[in-house]
């Protein structure tokens, strides 16, 4: 598995945002900060795991019967155990680093020995995950099994991308196509097979050097955290390392952009080939994963679904709330072009912040304040057709319909 490494899937490019959290967030040497990115759960160190669906997508690449993918699983379940226990004994030992920087109120202490225990988690991840792809690549027993297991590592360079992929700043630049292909269920299309196949030949030198670049990175603050003087200003990061992070997050803007062109062509080779019942789907779950803020389902469009939902509808309730949704859709679509335009126009000028903010005032921002706007104005019509008691039934308009679980589950395989 050491050249599964050396070609990029270093199972550790998603602790870039670990990083971040630990020394990005305002003032580094706050005791605020500090404490969070001490506090964290196990929870938060487990998403850095492979997850269960992951393993049932290197299942399927490889053509697993029913035995070898109950096995698999088995596999993982024991990685997982390992995993857990690692991100137990880590949680406990920065705990405990917390405690004592409380006590002391000298919080720049800590930085040494959270970069020490930081870089030993990192090898424990990658001696873990290099172990499980070992032993699920020993179950390729029939023919051209082994020869799939290429695919299964670019699967998972995909998987890790998508969080690498995040510090580049561009909308769109680590969606995983194959994996909307799941969603929209396109098996069985030769064509639309041909093309998959061909985008991740394609998209998989890319997504290895962003991760490449990300994980160097996350493990050159980390060793500066480890080996910073015990006098050192700054926690230790001065001009030169700001400097770095500039420069890499220059490198890791040009990757994205490479591999934004790559999926945007190959999402429409894509659904070209699709039958037209399965275009819309596809399209928006791929505008969906490109801007998640603007395409995901909005305030309106939750309330509308909650209102459907209701079991005591009129017909000409029913009747009503389709024409809303319709009529929704209609106008929130020109609106949700200009946003997504917006979004990459702002980042296409470089004048996008650290993590993804932009500017204030910006045409992104002015342009999603009209979307709220819609959202308000609809919500309202929703209510208007309902009753009082059928008001009363449905959820707070507030809530961002966002699961946070499901995220857990996705990377975090449980």
């Amino acid at each position: 598995m050491r050249a599964m490494r050396q070609n990029g899937r270093a199972g550790v490019a998603s602790v870039w945002f670990l990083i971040c959290s630990l020394l990005g967030l305002g003032a580094l040497a706050t005791p605020a900060l500090a404490q969070f990115g001490m506090g964290m759960g196990g929870g938060d160190f487990m998403q850095f795991a492979i997850g269960r669906e992951s393993v049932e997508r290197y299942s399927d690449i490889m053509g697993f019967d029913d035995v070898q993918s109950e096995t698999a699983q088995m596999l993982h379940q024991d990685y997982i155990d390992k995993f857990k226990s690692a991100s137990d004994t880590i949680e406990d030992a920065m705990r405990k680093l917390q405690e004592e920087a409380g006590k002391t109120g000298d919080w720049q202490s800590m930085m040494k020995p959270m970069g020490k225990i930081m870089l030993g988690f990192i090898d424990r991840m990658e001696k873990l995950e290099d172990t499980f792809f070992a032993d699920l690549k020993m179950l390729a027993i029939e023919p051209g099994q082994e020869e799939a297991f290429a695919r299964v590592e670019q699967a998972r360079r995909r998987e890790e991308a998508q969080l690498a992929g995040q510090m580049s700043v561009v909308s769109g630049a680590t969606i995983d196509l194959s994996e909307i292909a799941r969603v929209v269920e396109v098996s069985g299309n030769e064509a639309a097979r041909e093309a998959l196949l061909a985008y991740e030949a394609e998209i998989d030198p890319v997504y290895t050097r962003l991760i490449e670049k990300s994980t160097a990175v996350s493990r050159g603050w980390l060793e500066r955290m480890r080996d910073m003087d015990d006098d050192s200003e700054n926690m230790g990061f001065d001009q030169e390392a700001l400097l770095e992070m500039q420069e890499s997050m220059s490198a890791m803007r040009e990757l994205g952009t490479q591999s934004k062109a790559i999926n945007a062509r190959y999402a429409r080779q894509i659904m070209q080939v699709l039958p037209a019942e399965s275009q819309p789907k596809w399209d928006r779950e791929v505008k969906q994963r490109t801007w998640p803020t603007v395409y995901r389902p909005s305030k309106a469009e939750r309330q509308i679904d909650a209102a459907e939902k209701l079991d005591d509808l009129t017909p000409e309730q029913e009747e009503n709330l389709a024409t809303i949704r319709n009529t929704y859709q209609r106008e929130a679509s020109p609106i949700n072009e200009r946003w997504a335009k917006a979004i990459d126009d702002q980042q296409a000028e470089g004048d996008q912040m650290w993590m993804g903010w932009g500017a204030d005032d910006s045409e992104a921002d002015e342009v999603e304040k009209e979307r709220e706007a819609l959202d308000e104005r609809f919500v309202e019509r929703v209510r208007s057709v309902l009753t009082a008691d059928q008001i009363e039934r449905l959820p707070a308009t507030g809530s961002s319909g966002f699961d946070a679980d499901e995220v857990l589950r996705e990377f975090g395989g449980g």
